[in-house]
């Protein structure tokens, strides 16, 4: 969780005041690295605000693995993944992500269920 930029400025403002970090812990109940993380951070950078979270790019299009896996729903992820030029456990996460599984378990009929019976030999 975020602390507002208004509790980060009184932390420190009571912090260069008491000089005490357990002090300031105690009364804004912060960890004691957060406090010399902001400390850090408005010497570095010279403010207190919140950082902008940052997504990496996507290796591929998960369009484009969409469309394919409709097209070659048979296909392995392994075989998914060279064509994409990623790993299969890469294709892998981004089925999941988009909540598609490939491959099905049939469904286990009453022949499969029964257990084989023993057959004597005969001499």
């Amino acid at each position: 969780m975020a602390y507002s930029l208004e509790i980060r400025q009184k932390a420190l403002a009571y912090y260069d005041k008491c000089k005490n970090i357990d002090l300031v812990i105690e009364a804004f109940g912060v960890s004691r690295h957060t406090v010399f993380r902001w400390r850090r951070q408005l010497k570095e950078t010279g403010n207190l605000s919140c950082k902008k979270p940052t997504n990496r790019p996507r290796k591929f299009d998960r369009k484009e693995i969409l469309a394919y896996v409709e097209a070659n729903p048979d296909k392995y992820l392994r075989e998914i993944g060279e064509v994409f030029g990623c790993s299969d456990m890469a294709i892998h996460k981004a089925l999941k992500a988009m909540n598609i599984t490939l491959k099905k378990r049939p469904q286990l009929t009453s022949s499969k269920t029964q257990t084989k019976s023993k057959t004597s030999k005969t001499n």
